[in-house]
């Protein structure tokens, strides 16, 4: 049976939110359990968050504002503290009517952020890739590199970073006339995004579903979908694969994606994505390739989507949505919240959530606290909030 907490939502009305675990009912530490919302200038769609050397947070969300018969969409940037006080806000790109929409975000070293994402135009779509660095310190921008050809859309699957070369990865794929795609590559200097050199693939056939990654002998790392998810390596800038031996063909499955690839400080890869078996919901899945390890799948009742992806100390933080089902009414999703060990093992999985549709899009644990971002409707607009629990997924104040 699930547990009605009641949450103290800053500048609004309470609201009433559901909570379960796999294991147990999921109970607030205390009665003043709170989910901060973080209103901006328009609808928002969070991205990644971030702890910062000096104990803030920053959070990255693309928002759409809306104007006087026009929307522009911008990449909103935000310093918080751990309260869910806004410290800083800005809004990408700045004082240009340009549509701009954020992909990914990663820390480099001396307190910078860089993020990609794409220049879309009025009928939304990416029409170049663009990269831009800022000072976390004050959100000032530090530089900016944008990619494009003949192409007539692009995608960019993700951004990583190099620190035997001090380079920016970045990965996505460019759509030509006839619909006829190929992967794209690049890489600059991470200091001011300088010396940009791209390469692209010569066939279609591994298109990338996350970002790239380099190990310490130049062998690339992706992931791409097709009929099944596989993981590519190319000694080669021209991709030309070299290793498709870590197909996934989990038992029993239907379907399988890859959305998210993360690369340890030991060289271990680590795949996330989504699965389900013929008939069954579709769940979330872990797996450490070439480690000769099964898979580990896991998710809530109702089919699981996977947004977000995040190494830890001592293991990785989840996070996503369930669908809930209640009878006599339309399903809606929940937060879906997970955190696993180094092997994939639980230590917990949670969802919670009220009778709207809600999303949890990343997470970050600061001093064994966890700092979530989701979004939810609130009137028109998807809003953004910000969400505490403990390290076993009680939330907090």
């Amino acid at each position: 049976m699930k547990k009605f907490i009641p949450i103290i939502l800053p500048f609004l009305a309470a609201i009433i939110i559901t909570a379960c675990n796999t294991e147990e009912g999921l109970e607030p530490a205390s009665q003043n359990s709170y989910i901060k919302i973080i209103q901006g200038l328009g609808s928002d769609n969070p991205l990644k968050i971030e702890a910062l050397d000096d104990g803030t947070l920053l959070i990255v969300s693309n928002s759409l504002i809306r104007g006087q018969g026009e929307n522009v969409e911008k990449i909103r940037v935000l310093k918080v503290n751990i309260n869910g006080t806004v410290l800083d806000e800005k809004y990408f790109p700045e004082n240009i009517n340009q549509n701009w929409i954020a992909r990914d975000m990663i820390v480099l070293p001396d307190n910078k952020i860089t993020i990609g994402g794409a220049l879309r135009n009025e009928n939304r779509e990416d029409t170049s890739l663009v990269v831009f660095t800022i000072d976390a310190n004050n959100l000032d921008s530090i530089a900016s590199q944008t990619y494009n050809s003949d192409a007539e859309t692009y995608n960019m699957s993700g951004l990583s970073y190099d620190q035997n070369s001090s380079k920016i990865l970045f990965g996505g794929s460019e759509i030509r006339s006839g619909n006829v795609e190929f992967t794209v590559y690049g890489e600059m200097n991470a200091n001011d995004l300088s010396d940009l050199q791209t390469f692209k693939s010569d066939k279609v056939r591994a298109l990338p579903a996350t970002a790239f990654y380099k190990d310490n002998n130049g062998v690339l790392s992706w992931a791409y979908n097709s009929e099944t998810s596989t993981l590519s390596r190319s000694n080669d800038r021209r991709l030309n694969v070299i290793d498709e031996s870590e197909d996934l063909d989990f038992e029993n499955a239907e379907n399988i994606r890859t959305k998210k690839l993360i690369v340890t400080e030991e060289g271990e890869i680590l795949l996330f994505g989504e699965t389900n078996e013929p008939n069954e919901p579709t769940k979330i899945f872990y797996y450490k390739v070439f480690s000769g390890n099964n898979e580990v799948v896991f998710g809530e009742p109702g089919n699981n989507t996977l947004n977000g992806a995040k190494k830890i100390d001592g293991g990785y933080l989840i996070t996503g949505s369930t669908e809930i089902l209640v009878q006599g009414a339309n399903a809606h999703s929940d937060f879906l919240l997970s955190r696993r060990g180094q092997n994939g093992a639980e230590v917990f999985t949670d969802s919670f959530g009220s009778d709207a549709n809600e999303q949890l899009h990343d997470a970050t644990m600061v001093n064994d606290k966890i700092y979530a971002i989701g979004s939810t409707i609130l009137g028109i607009d998807n809003t953004l909030l910000l969400i505490k629990t403990n390290k076993f997924g009680k939330l907090e104040n």
